[in-house]
């Protein structure tokens, strides 16, 4: 056993009073050399001086004081030197010795303290010196003593308010002696221990000086019991407080165990940690003992706490847990006890027997009590292995339901708390014989005469004993009690025969076998018709379910009888219409296409050349259960609340349902909201005809579904019902509410709807709460305005704002404003309160005239308001020209009646308001507008630019001149070009900034101005820009520019180069202010990361021409989103080889869809890099498939060899789900196997109809799915393949032999 002491310490050292460690160091006595080298060194020491010693300094002098008569004074003084000197006090020259005088000296008196007390006036007023004298020398300091009668204290002298009092204080806890002191100047307080100063310097932070002025002391130890006085200085004086002693109390507490070890039980090699803890005051020591061997080391021995850890424990013992103090030493012992299993049982003996039970008894073999005992056996014969009867109690036990006249084996364990032990010795037991409890197998018989019968059989499979004999029954009266039959015995033997019976007549024969014991059952009733040459009735007869739609029958081939045929009739159990069937001999036959779920009965009969033979008795069998094939009928849907509806339905029809329904699965989908994906609700119970759907989304539309399950899977879903959950009150206040001051009566609120999400309901109206405010609180009851919305309403937007005014208020008056939503259902969450103030009354409006200039000025006066309300203190003027946006304000004052606007430009409108202002703000404007002189522009368009060449056209496009130049309205503009080696101008004219100008020279510069025309004339001409038209030798770069395939983020844009051209320079495709480059003679590009069901232009320039400009353009719209979600594999159950059924997504457009493509990509790393999506994947060569059969074909075979994507199926409508690899045809589609071990994505592809060019939206990626097959369907996917490899191998090689023949003969 290993055993290891573990110490948890409560300190770094032991405490005060704990068991002391001794620390022996063994003295040596020094070497001659060593002792004549130490009397050397003290000889030096001796003679000569030291270069340390040192003229003493003070670091403590004493102060001068003002002390009280009757009170105390104290004088501190501290000297350092080497040697250290020595601190005397003088009084005018002579030491100083008094019973009022008293010298305490600290620090081997180099420090000392002079305390005087009590003090008196005249006699103790002095200077007192202080020496301190060392072998070097001696200095003096001095300080002068002060004494004042209670008359002659001064103002401000220090008073102590609060003296410290006695305190009792137990060890390490904290100590406070209080202190309080005034005076002015505010006192500076210190504290004195035992009439010494106290050093708070070196207590490492144990003991502080708090802001208070008392002395706080931390972890107080004995050292710090005392008498304690504190000290108040300031300028006038000194005052000490009444002394108070710290009484620092150490408990004693003998040592205590708080956790005492405790016994326990192991397992033989089992580990266990023993722990022990003790306290007491002081902490004591804790060792561990196994009887005298102490097992902890005495200097390792840790306080409180000791954990011993047992490994590997092998017996019994007892360890004893010792703590000990200064106190005392206490004790406690554990018992651990080494546990055993039990010894086998002895004496097992069968004590007696039955058909079916054996009695056992048996010694317990264990001096030790048991638990109890288990008991196993098993039949001899078996490969099986033993049986248990667990929690036997006593030591007899009858073992019941055993087979008749079998041998068995039984043994005995014994069990305790530690476990089971090992077993008996084996007894072995055959139990009693029983009558035959089955009966002979496999009867035939056939006709050895007319009237003579052979028949043969098995024996039973339960014999139950050792079979005697059998008897043979037969008669011709087959409903005759068995009692009346014939009887035939015979011994143990396997057949007899049976003669003079009566021929041409049908009789029935059955065999049984007897033990010692009794009777068996009878055999199964076989017909023979005494007829030689007729075949006898088939026997074990037997019928099996194989399949839902298929029944295979079984049965024994008669015995050497000529049969040419079989016929059998069947028909179901409650139809009387019997089919009749007749095949060759066999020994079975599998009837198909019978209805799943369906009780069948089946009779057969031989037939020979000489007739037929005796049909067998009708049996019976059920076709195995399948899914339903029709979904619930008449499914309805009642909203219960605003988040709960009752789904109901019927059983789908009784023919349709080919099982019982095991289960119903109700399927429901928001079309709107925050939760829009599909919820199923499975298990719901076969008998129930409805279920509730709750917490569902308020006021929402949901699809709901139905769909029956058997055991084998589940049938169709219904088709979808809708309905919308009822309305409730609405979730949320309605959005951006804010409240503003129109005028000093009304209000103005604006708000926006709820999001449609929370309105849960339709919102008839608004209802506007607004209060009145004094101190921030309300005001009386609030008042509510009813915004009610008109039916026309109903349906807006989230976006839509609406407005209310709030009249007849007061003026100046705050108000508390919040708008609540209100349905059918009543008023929803109020929105957060704004807070809002009426203005002030303010004046009416002021009356405005406006006079213009010709100098590109306007003169406008004023006259004060009819209405003035309150005091005028001025105007405010704002005006801006009608195409801006920001007005140019002006304040005036009151005594202001004109103003003159400058700057203004010509042909322009300008719009005026002017209002006039008292206190309470801004009063009502007045508004005019005016329309300055027109004149001809006086500046020029701007940034003139060609935007298009040809060989023959030149397009332009320009900016209108400054709105400063513009003078007027442009009427028209006027381009001016000519061709550089002419001076005839040519002109054109156009309302618009753009133009193109036609029948232009090929090849030719052109130098080009425009010039800006109003009523009143033309402007200045541009500068000129020049621009040379393409040659007709410059080859076409590209033509048919246009759109191959649209997707829902992608479009893939084709074009054709010219073999003459030979540019490297690339193209550029510029879109919505995106651009991508394309090399020069690429054929196509494909776009992508575009946002679905948005427009798109695309323009294709040529960088490498002299044009350098807009070439072509065209002009699509990507498709929406209408598949969202991706398909997912079905998971019902393993299906054959190469085939996956996957659930298809919903479509969610009511855009027609023209087909629908199911996709299938190989997962190989280059379409993983490729395409993460399938908008990224050019479907040019899918879609010219669709179209050219002879391509598809061609096609396939290219995909044989490398993996790439294929349609599997071209569809009119979506189904629920699809089968890939069913190897059929959809619409010239072929949906091929899919090869084992490799992964696969599949997508839809939904082709849109009613769009110019070919636009398709695509649902997402499936998850990976891979195929999983058996290895021929593998090899098989691979030999056309080998085909091609191995033909012209084989073909090479038989010339090359051919060849060789020739030669040698």
């Amino acid at each position: 056993m290993i055993v290891r002491a573990r110490s948890c310490r409560a300190g770094a050292s032991g405490p005060r009073g704990a068991v002391p460690t001794l620390n022996m160091v063994p003295r040596r006595r020094p070497t001659p050399l060593l002792a004549a080298g130490a009397t050397m060194l003290l000889l030096g020491c001796l003679v000569l001086p030291s270069h340390a010693d040192s003229l003493p300094s003070f670091i403590k002098s004493p102060d001068d004081q003002t002390g009280i008569s009757g009170g105390v004074a104290s004088f501190v003084c501290q000297a350092v030197g080497e040697p250290k000197p020595r601190i005397t006090w003088m009084k005018k020259g002579k030491k100083v010795s008094s019973q009022r005088f008293e010298v305490i000296e600290f620090d081997d008196g180099s420090g000392s303290v002079l305390r005087i007390q009590p003090l008196r006036t005249h006699r103790d007023e002095a200077i007192y010196e202080c020496t301190a004298t060392n072998s070097v020398g001696e200095i003096n300091t001095s300080a002068k003593l002060t004494v004042l009668e209670e008359n002659q204290i001064p103002h401000g002298f220090p008073t102590i308010d609060m003296g410290p009092q006695l305190k009792v204080v137990e060890r390490t806890r904290t100590a406070t002696m209080l202190c309080a002191a005034s005076g002015n100047p505010d006192p500076e307080i210190s504290w004195l221990k035992d009439f010494l100063p106290v050093d708070i310097s070196s207590s490492n932070g144990r003991i502080k000086q708090l802001r208070s002025g008392a002395l706080q002391i931390e972890n107080s130890e004995e050292s710090d019991q005392g008498k304690y006085e504190c000290v108040a200085i300031n300028s006038a004086g000194t005052r000490y407080s009444a002394p108070a002693n710290l009484y620092v109390r150490v408990r004693r507490v003998p040592p205590r165990f708080s956790i005492p070890p405790t016994n326990h039980e192991v397992m033989p090699g089992g580990s266990i940690n023993l722990t022990c803890v003790a306290v007491g005051a002081p902490m004591p020591y804790v060792k561990w003992m196994a009887g005298v061997l102490e097992l902890t080391k005495e200097d390792e021995m840790p306080v409180g706490r000791n954990v011993l850890e047992l490994t590997n424990i092998r017996e019994s013992a007892n360890y004893t847990c010792v703590a000990m103090s200064s106190l005392g030493m206490i004790e406690a012992t554990a018992q651990i006890s080494v546990k055993a299993l039990p010894k086998p049982p002895t004496s097992l003996i069968v004590t007696e027997t039955t058909a079916t039970s054996v009695t056992l008894t048996w010694d317990s073999g264990n001096s030790e009590p048991v638990s109890y005992y288990v008991i196993q056996y098993k039949a001899k014969v078996s490969d099986n292995g033993f049986q248990e009867v667990d929690g036997v109690a006593t030591t007899r036990y009858s073992i019941g339901g055993l087979s008749p006249y079998s041998e068995y084996e039984f043994r005995v364990m014994a069990v305790n708390n530690i476990g089971r032990g090992p077993p008996s010795d084996t007894v072995d037991a055959r139990t009693g014989e029983q009558a035959p409890s089955s009966p002979p197998l496999h009867v035939q018989a056939r006709m050895l005469s007319a009237s003579t019968m052979l028949v043969q059989w098995e024996p039973p499979e339960e014999p139950n004993g050792q079979i005697r004999g059998y008897r043979i029954y037969y008669t011709n009266h087959l409903l005759s009690p068995l009692s009346t039959w014939q009887k035939h015995n015979t011994d143990d033997s396997r057949l007899t025969t049976i003669s003079s019976l009566i021929t041409d007549i049908t009789y029935s024969i059955c065999v049984l076998g007897f033990t010692s014991v009794g009777d068996g059952p009878p055999s199964d009733v076989l017909q023979v018709k005494t007829q030689q040459g007729v075949p006898a009735q088939p026997s074990s007869f037997k019928a099996e379910a194989e399949l839902d739609t298929r029944i295979m029958l079984m049965w024994l081939w008669p015995v050497q009888e000529p049969i040419t045929k079989y016929e059998l009739m069947y028909w179901e159990a409650d139809s009387g219409n019997k089919l009749h069937v007749t095949f060759s001999p066999a020994g079975s036959y599998a009837v198909e296409g019978l209805k799943p779920d369906t009780l069948y009965m089946f009779s057969l009969a031989a037939r020979s050349e000489m007739g037929l033979g005796v049909y067998t008795q009708p049996i019976e069998a059920r076709t195995a259960q399948s899914t339903p094939s029709a979904p619930p009928q008449e499914v309805h849907l009642v909203s219960l609340s605003s988040t709960s509806i009752k789904v109901s339905w019927v059983a789908p029809p009784a023919a349709s349902r080919h099982g019982a329904i095991a289960q119903y699965t109700v399927a429901y989908q928001a079309a709107s909201g925050e939760d829009t994906e599909r919820h199923e609700v499975t298990g719901i119970g076969a008998d129930a005809s409805s279920h509730v759907l709750e917490g569902l989304e308020k006021w929402t539309e949901y699809r709901v579904w139905v769909r029956a399950h058997t055991d084998v899977g589940p049938g169709p879903e219904s088709l979808a019902s809708l309905i919308r959950t009822n309305e409730d009150v609405p979730g949320a206040p309605p959005r951006k509410v804010e409240a503003e001051s129109v005028n000093s009566t009304a209000l103005r609120v604006t708000w926006k709807a709820p999001l449609s999400v929370k309105q849960h309901g339709q919102i008839r109206g608004y209802q506007v709460i607004y209060s009145q405010l004094e101190n921030g609180e309300p005001r009386g009851q609030p008042n509510i305005l009813d915004v009610a919305l008109p039916e026309a309403q109903w349906k807006v937007e989230e976006s839509t704002d609406y407005e209310a005014i709030i009249t007849g208020l007061l003026s100046e008056t705050t108000y508390s404003v919040t708008v609540a939503a209100y349905t059918t259902k009543g008023d929803g969450a109020r929105s957060k309160a704004k807070v809002v103030t009426t203005t002030g009354a303010v004046p009416g409006k002021p009356t405005m005239m406006i006079s213009t200039t010709i100098g590109n000025t306007a003169l406008i006066q004023w006259q004060p308001p009819k209405e003035m309300v309150g005091e005028l203190i001025g105007y405010q003027l704002q005006y801006k020209r009608s195409e801006e946006e920001a007005y140019t304000v002006k304040d005036f004052r009151k005594t202001d009646g004109h103003f003159t606007a400058t700057g203004l430009h010509k042909g322009a409108t300008y719009v005026f308001k002017l209002c006039a202002k008292n206190r309470a703000g801004n009063g009502e404007q007045y508004v005019k507008e005016i329309t300055t002189v027109d004149d001809s522009p006086s500046g020029y368009p701007q940034n003139l630019r060609v935007v298009g060449l040809t060989t023959s056209t030149t397009k332009l496009a320009w900016e209108p001149p400054l709105l400063s130049e513009r003078n007027g309205r442009i009427l028209q503009y006027v381009v001016v070009y000519r061709d550089i080696n002419s001076q005839q101008n040519s002109t054109n004219s156009t309302a618009d900034t753009q133009i193109t100008i036609q029948g232009l020279q090929p090849d030719t510069t052109y130098d080009i101005r425009v010039r800006a025309f109003t009523a009143k004339g033309g402007g200045p001409i541009s500068p000129s820009i020049q621009s040379r038209t393409m040659s007709t030798d410059m080859p076409e770069f590209t033509k048919n520019f246009g759109v191959k395939a649209v997707m829902k983020t992608s479009v893939l844009l084709t074009w054709e180069v010219p073999e003459a051209y030979k540019s490297e320079v690339p193209f550029k495709i510029l879109y919505n202010q995106q651009s991508v480059e394309v090399q020069g003679k690429m054929k196509r590009k494909l776009i992508t990361k575009l946002q679905p069901d948005t427009d798109y232009s695309f323009v294709l320039m040529s960088r490498g021409n002299s044009a350098g400009g807009l070439q072509q353009q065209v002009s699509i719209r990507t498709a929406p989103d209408v598949l969202k979600t991706k398909p997912v594999l079905y998971s019902q159950g393993p299906e054959e080889g190469g085939r996956l059924t996957i659930n298809l997504p919903t479509v969610q457009t009511k855009a027609a869809v023209r087909w629908y493509y199911i996709v299938v990509v190989p997962v190989t790393q280059a379409t993983a890099q490729r395409w993460e999506n399938p908008d990224e994947m050019e479907l040019d060569d899918l879609l010219e498939a669709s179209e050219n059969p002879s391509f598809r074909r061609r096609r396939r075979r290219r995909q044989a060899e490398s993996l790439k994507p294929y349609i599997a199926a071209k569809l009119e409508s979506l189904p629920t789900t699809f089968t890939l690899g069913d190897e059929k045809k959809y619409n010239g589609f072929y949906n091929r196997p899919l090869p084992g071990q490799q992964q696969y994505l599949c997508f839809v592809l939904a082709a849109l109809t009613g769009q110019d060019s070919k636009t398709f939206a695509a649902s997402p990626y499936s998850d990976p799915i891979t195929v999983e097959m058996h290895s021929g369907m593998s090899k098989h996917t691979e030999d056309p393949e080998m085909l091609w490899v191995m033909g012209p191998v084989l073909a090479v090689v038989l010339i090359i032999i051919i060849v060789i023949a020739i030669l040698l003969f």
